[in-house]
């Protein structure tokens, strides 16, 4: 696998995580008050969600919305690289996290 395609995949990764959101009341985000679709890509938190901080449901929900607006196409480009990153051995995605730090810091 090509490098350049495994950083895309830590920036998706790092994309469905993070994002900007409105405030909510303190005490979190009701996961009754996400939408059906963000619910259906938040789905694996459901059973944890009430015990996420607000700060991490903040940015899921943001992720799950930035992916929610892409093209079918560019989802399934999402799921494929996410798919190709969790196959990694654990010493290489963290090399590949390490990188993507970098990278990031130079921006």
């Amino acid at each position: 696998m090509k490098a350049p395609r495994l950083i895309s995949a830590v920036f998706v990764a790092v994309l469905l995580a993070g994002g900007n959101q409105p405030l909510w009341a303190d005490g979190g985000i009701p996961w009754s008050s996400l939408s059906r679709s963000e619910q259906s890509a938040l789905g694996k938190y459901q059973g944890e969600w009430s015990r996420l901080s607000e700060q991490e449901q903040r940015r899921l929900v943001g992720g799950a919305r930035k992916y929610l607006e892409l093209p079918p196409d560019r989802r399934r480009a999402v799921e494929d690289q996410r798919n190709q990153y969790r196959k990694l051995p654990p010493e290489e995605r963290e090399a590949l996290r390490d990188r993507y730090s970098k990278q990031k810091q130079r921006r």
